[in-house]
């Protein structure tokens, strides 16, 4: 036995009789991480519809999600779900003003409402998946 054998046997291991909740998890958890990382890559500094609190904690929340891969902790997806939908919630307040900009047709609180609902919807796909994620098994009964 060789020591590849043993970190691809490890590797599958914790895959192994996993559910569609536990993909479905994983998937948004992945989904999060990207939108999150070009969601400040895209804040231009001075734009009001981007919060650093909002990136933050969707970030810790995805990451927490990724620790069911290693962990079968029950309380993991609830936390995640938590930490995210709070960092949801504080992206589409501003997000929201800043819209409303262009339905009453003023500038009133600038930034770019395009890019802002572009995550919020991602967001909120991200949130929803996890959600839905941690009212599902997460391992195969045997």
């Amino acid at each position: 036995m060789t020591a590849q054998w043993i970190k691809n046997k490890c590797r599958l291991q914790l895959f192994k009789d996993r559910t569609v909740g536990f993909w479905l998890g994983l998937a948004a958890a992945a989904v999060l991480l990207v939108a999150d990382v070009l969601y400040i890559a895209l804040d231009v500094g001075d734009d009001v519809t981007f919060s650093a609190t909002a990136f933050a904690l969707m970030l810790v929340g995805a990451l927490f999600m990724t620790l069911d891969v290693l962990f079968d902790w029950q309380f993991v997806p609830i936390v995640s779900v938590a930490l995210c939908s709070v960092g949801f919630g504080l992206q589409l307040c501003p997000a929201l003003e800043s819209y409303s900009d262009i339905i009453n047709e003023v500038n009133f609180v600038g930034g770019n409402a395009k890019l802002a609902v572009a995550f919020s919807a991602v967001f909120a796909v991200g949130v929803i998946a996890l959600i839905v994620s941690a009212f599902m098994s997460r391992v195969k009964q045997k």
